[in-house]
């Protein structure tokens, strides 16, 4: 993320005081591994011995030329007893530390019991004629899907409310099998199920009939049929219910033994992710007899997902993606007058990737999309796809020469999402200032008829179909733990919007029973260059505001996602616990304001150019880069306006938002934050696109190999910036073994440069490292439950600070 002309000098092409020789560190006494470690008797230089090797990469920097970069620590990208000898040291010290903090058990206890509580997902009416649902009664380690005896969805009783149909649960003994997507034949006789083992991307999709529920792992009735070697795939099924279309990559020599006989080398692969297909797969048949429907050898790099129309089921949809930006091609098939095949004759309604597109439904061949293009903020549009079909058998066309304007795009808020829903109405979801407003629209018109939930202030999400006459909406927020309301419109037809609305659903948490009273409040302050960044700030009623409180501050900034208000008890708990204010900004990169917010972050956008810097080190110091410079301001705002102290500020990541924390651990002002954590962070910016998805980064960092690219991101990668000239704050790096989204070479290295460029440092700079996990999805509860009571003991700990016992006067310390 992040070109004056500089001068040509060597001095940045040799290693810097932060590259001297392994024997300048004192090595790892063998009696600290028994010894307990606290923060208080923290010991500078305790770090195990890692080797430094003198391997050098070279690129190409469009103001330099060749740049040899020294990667000292290449190996620890690759397996190997010496990696392995190494993380268990690396885990040996930063269990002693987390486990002497003397509330530690005490806090795990206390998340433990915040999240045992019921949670629901909304339920969907298949075409089998029953109501399905997940349910997790508290603390089981996956969530169990569930599903009524007949039509009728049971009302808002105490448990699940229903029988169990599929239990991810029996599939391990430690939760770390996961249900990853999941899709119903049309006509509700067949359900397919990717599974994930360790949380790898990597799945295997498997079929069952939905008359045979996963209650015993001992008597599973599924097919044969075994699909391997997917990832990041759809499931849509065609509506003849023969078969579904699904994205896999090849069974190269490193894949060949992946799959349930040798689990364990699922997701610890990190070669790239490129040559992905769709295949189409009939029920009842072996893998191998797979329809190929579309690959791209000259563009390996490309990515693919399906959908089927859904009310007719004539079309096949084909998104196509490059990278992670908001901009894909769409193509169609007609499934109705073709055989499924890599000969289809495809209708290129987008054949460039200038924007984004999505379809919400069609009449015919009339379609509605929700796009982008010349809207950063989204709107609705209609295309008569025949009418661009038949133009395009006589030259190039454009499809704004076949559109119309549905819902035009509000200036003022992003059009979040569109779902079609009985039979003539649209159910939107506007982000307006972070917070979700819902509507109903008229289809044909576009019209907007009723806002729903005026009162909440949170996320809303909406789920429904297009020939039910009735849609649930999720309302979540920092206090509110999720309610399930349904809305049933009066009349099936003429597109009002006339309804009764119903709470199906609304979870109490009994662990934080009694504890109420929590504020949130969303504030604006001013970033670097003038831009106001709204936040949201969550304390306890009781937490005066004198600057005395101790704050996490969390964090994204990337890829278009926005961060709006969300429920964590482990987070509460430590509110409560500790006195804790919680801050949520809004960062440029992040989604929250439509494209233009999120453009405002990405690549060199990030840098404001102040002067002709002589060397890599002056670059560094001056550039000026937007979400990392937003995040430090938001700290800054919080302790002026009294709401945290300075120095007790524990900022926090993860994925994107881990390189958020390590470059604000490199750039921020000495003191300013009190402790840092960053979880499965992109820390190696020169890295990162070799390995499995990083490739598709590039939209947002830029690419490192391209000598333009190269002079904004060696400047802020956090691996090549540790600075040797100020103390940096505890620090604790998380990552797992079998994350294969981001993988955890990031982590090692960046571990292991802070343990020997800042080894001095009066504070821990420790690596956490989870096994058979992944980037975070598919955890287990009680995987999830320990995580946070380490991230937030290390916290309280490194802080100083004590378990609330009493009054308001006692939050904290």
């Amino acid at each position: 993320m992040f070109v004056p002309i500089l001068r040509y000098t060597r001095s940045y092409l040799r290693p810097s005081s932060s590259f001297t020789h392994i024997s300048h560190q004192p090595p790892f006494s063998p009696m600290l591994r028994n010894m307990p470690v606290t923060a208080s008797s923290w010991i500078p230089h305790c770090y195990p011995p890692t080797r430094r090797s003198d391997h050098i990469d070279v690129y190409q920097s469009e103001t330099h030329g060749e740049v040899k970069v020294p990667d000292p620590y290449a190996w620890l990208e690759k397996g190997g007893e010496e990696r392995e000898r190494w993380l268990a040291s690396q885990e040996a010290l930063a269990r002693n530390f987390l486990d002497s903090h003397p509330d530690r058990a005490s806090l795990e206890e206390e998340i433990r019991a915040s999240s045992d509580y019921e949670k629901f997902g909304s339920p969907s009416l298949r075409d089998d004629g029953r109501w399905y649902w997940s349910y997790n009664s508290g603390l089981q380690p996956q969530s169990v899907y569930y599903r009524s005896k007949d039509s009728e969805l049971p009302d808002a009783v105490a448990g699940p409310g229903g029988d169990v149909f599929f239990d991810p649960n029996v599939l391990s003994s430690d939760g770390s099998v996961s249900l990853s997507t999941a899709s119903y034949s049309r006509d509700g006789r067949w359900f397919a199920y990717a599974l994930s083992r360790s949380g790898s991307d990597f799945t295997n999709i498997y079929i069952r009939s939905t008359e045979h529920p996963l209650i015993d792992a001992r008597d599973d009735l599924r097919l044969s049929d075994e699909l391997r070697f997917v990832k990041f795939s759809s499931i849509a099924w065609t509506h003849d219910n023969k078969g579904f279309f699904y994205q896999r990559f090849p069974d190269g020599p490193d894949r060949s033994t992946n799959g349930p006989t040798d689990s364990d080398k699922v997701g610890v692969e990190v070669g790239g992710d490129k040559d992905a297909q769709i295949f189409y797969h009939r029920v009842g048949t072996n893998q191998s007899e797979d329809i190929l429907v579309i690959k791209n050898s000259d563009q390996p790099e490309w990515l693919w997902g399906t959908a089927i129309t859904e009310v007719d089921g004539r079309w096949l949809e084909l998104y196509i993606s490059r990278d992670t930006s908001r901009k894909n091609m769409l193509w169609l098939a007609d499934l109705e007058n073709e055989e499924i095949g890599p000969n289809f004759n495809w209708i290129k309604l987008i054949d460039n990737f200038e924007a984004e597109y999505s379809v919400i439904g069609n009449d015919g061949t009339k379609f509605y999309l929700h796009t982008n293009v010349e809207a950063p903020q989204y709107k609705v549009i209609t295309v008569d796809i025949e009418a661009f079909r038949v133009a395009s058998r006589l030259g190039p066309v454009h499809i704004k020469d076949f559109s119309e304007d549905l819902i035009p795009e509000d200036k003022g808020a992003q059009l979040d999402s569109v779902l079609v829903v009985g039979y003539d109405r649209l159910v939107t979801v506007y982000k307006r200032n972070v917070n979700d407003e819902l509507y109903i629209h008229n289809l044909k018109s576009g019209r907007q008829l009723k806002r729903l939930a005026p009162d909440h202030v949170g996320a809303l999400a909406a789920y429904g179909r297009r020939n039910q006459q009735f849609f649930f909406v999720s309302l979540t927020g920092f206090d509110t733990p999720g309610i399930i309301a349904r809305y049933d419109f009066s009349e099936s037809g003429g597109g009002k919007a006339d309804g009764i609305w119903k709470v199906w659903r609304e979870t109490n948490v009994a662990g934080l029973a009694g504890r109420g009273g929590i504020l949130a409040e969303q504030v604006w302050y001013q970033s670097k260059d003038g831009t106001k960044i709204p936040m949201f700030v969550v304390r306890h009623k009781d937490t005066p505001l004198d600057g005395r409180a101790p704050a996490i501050q969390y964090g994204y900034g990337g890829f278009s996602i926005s961060i709006g208000p969300f429920f964590s008890p482990s987070i509460l708990t430590a509110m409560h616990a500790y006195g804790f204010v919680l801050a949520v900004p809004n960062i440029r990169g992040g989604g929250e304001f439509g494209e233009d917010w999120h453009l405002a972050g990405t690549r060199e956008r990030k840098v404001r150019r102040f002067s002709v810097w002589d060397n890599w080190q002056s670059k560094t110091s001056h550039l000026k880069e937007n979400c990392f410079d937003d995040f430090i301001a938001a700290s800054e705002w919080l302790i002026e306006n009294k709401y945290a102290a300075r120095g007790k500020i524990a900022i926090n990541g993860g994925s994107n938002g881990g390189l958020l924390v390590s470059a604000c651990v490199n750039r921020a002002p000495e003191g300013l934050h009190g402790a840092a954590v960053a979880e499965v962070g992109v820390h190696d910016l020169l890295r990162f696109a070799d390995f499995t998805i990083g490739h598709a980064w590039t939209s947002d960092y830029g690419d490192p190999h391209d000598p333009h690219d190269f002079d904004f991101i060696y400047p802020i990668s956090p691996v090549h910036n540790v600075p040797t000239n100020k103390i940096l704050p505890p620090t604790l790096l998380l990552t797992a073994d079998h994350d294969d989204r981001v993988v955890p070479m990031h982590s090692f290295k960046l571990a292991a440069t802070l343990q020997y460029v800042a080894g001095g440092n009066p504070h821990p700079l420790l690596l956490r490292l989870e096994m058979k996990a992944g980037h975070g999805a598919g955890k287990s509860t009680d995987v999830k439950i320990k995580e946070a009571a380490d991230k937030w003991s290390f916290v309280a700990q490194t802080l100083g600070l004590k378990w609330r016992t009493g009054a308001a006067s006692n939050l904290y310390v």
